[in-house]
């Protein structure tokens, strides 16, 4: 299992200086969030001479590019919403393989709770199947996010409806269950074997900190051998907020020995 972190943590750094703040804090992996002006350079209207030399840059480093994380999802009740997600989603799929990324976060959030589920499912199985194939033909998987009300449970659901399809996986945020009820052993068993990625946050406001062990030992007693990216979005010191939970990171390879 290795440590990476979102660009929302350094909103402001080039590629250059992420891949820099990365090397020097010990992170292996960086993931990128378009679509909100950062300045990393990762977005849909870079032309193709500057992914090239996006992807020169990343290759040339020792830190894998390992996720790109727009705001795609697929629980819009229109149908037009969902054709123009799948549409803006096969242009996400060219970019990552542009520039050298093997895994595309998506939303399926929020889910109905007032007796709709199965609806929303039923609403997203189409737009996600074709997703997973689009995702499959372009080399990367897709990992949905249990994000918001959209909880591990859910994510198991999508999954065992629309067949385990081979391009469609799970990014596992155990804070977003939490929030929502499930403790961590229970999400796992909707998604055991089917996690591809993994987002954390150590601080307060995601109150998912004391159980992050728990969530790694599960995750490598199975073999997992993906990412753990840190999501903290815009924080007053990305410095410290690096330098804080790679600190974590190590205390808690060094106990579970991976």
């Amino acid at each position: 299992m290795k440590l990476a972190f979102m660009s929302s943590v350094c909103p402001k750094m080039t590629l250059e200086e992420l891949l820099a703040a990365a090397a020097s804090h010990g992170y292996e992996g960086l993931e990128f969030r378009p679509e909100w002006q950062q300045a990393h350079g990762i977005e849909l209207d870079a032309s193709p001479a500057r992914r090239k030399e996006l992807a020169k840059r990343i290759a040339g480093s020792n830190v894998e590019a390992c996720c790109l994380s727009p705001g795609v999802k697929f629980c819009w009740p229109e149908q037009q919403q969902r054709d123009a997600h799948l549409d803006t989603l096969r242009k996400y799929v060219a970019l990552a393989g542009d520039v050298g990324i093997g895994r595309i976060r998506i939303f399926a959030d929020p889910i109905s709770n007032s007796g709709g589920r199965a609806s929303s499912y039923r609403r997203q199985e189409e737009h996600l199947a074709q997703a997973a194939a689009l995702a499959e033909q372009g080399g990367v998987r897709l990992v949905m996010e249990t994000h918001g009300n959209f909880r591990a449970f859910d994510a198991g659901e999508l999954l065992y409806r629309i067949g385990y399809p081979a391009g469609l996986w799970v990014n596992w945020h155990l804070g977003h269950c939490l929030r929502h009820g499930e403790d961590v052993d229970e999400a796992y068993r909707h998604v055991k074997g089917r996690v591809a990625h993994v987002h954390f946050n150590l601080g307060e406001e995601m109150a998912e900190a004391e159980h992050i062990e728990r969530q790694a030992m599960l995750l490598r007693d199975e073999g997992f051998d993906g990412f753990f990216s840190v999501e903290v979005i815009n924080p007053e010191d990305s410095q410290a907020a690096m330098k804080q939970h790679a600190e974590g990171w190590q205390k808690l390879r060094a106990k579970l020995g991976f």
